[in-house]
Parts: C-alpha cells; structure tokens; sequence
C-alpha cells in the first residue's frame, strides 16, 4: 500500500530488465506496486486493458 501511495506521488519506476514486447508496445511491470506499464509515444503509463486492447498483443513469453 505504502509503495502505490510512493508510485502517486513521484511516478511508477520502471523495471527496465524485464522489459518485453508484446508485439504492439513494451511492457513491463513497476518495482514498487507491480502494476503492469506499458510504453507509448508519451512515455510509460499504467496498462488500462480496455483502453488498450488490441487483438495483435501477445501475452507474455513465460504465459506463451
């Protein structure tokens, strides 16, 4: 809980060693909370499935 307060206040901090494609975008998942991101043309942002669907996405090579 303390972590995801940390995560509002100063932004989620990217776990760059376990950056993988998804085959439309990079994700990833935070080091703090463990909220998946992902990475767009802005920059990384928390992964909203809705907004973010796209039939393309592959799941994750370990779910694979």
């Amino acid at each position: 809980m303390f972590d995801s307060l940390i995560c509002k206040v100063s932004g989620h901090r990217v776990n760059r060693r376990r950056v993988w494609d998804d085959g439309v975008n990079f994700r990833t998942n935070c080091e703090r909370c463990d909220k998946p991101l992902i990475r767009d043309k802005q920059g990384w942002r928390v992964f909203d499935s809705s907004r973010d669907f796209n039939p393309a996405r592959r799941a994750h090579p370990r779910h694979a």
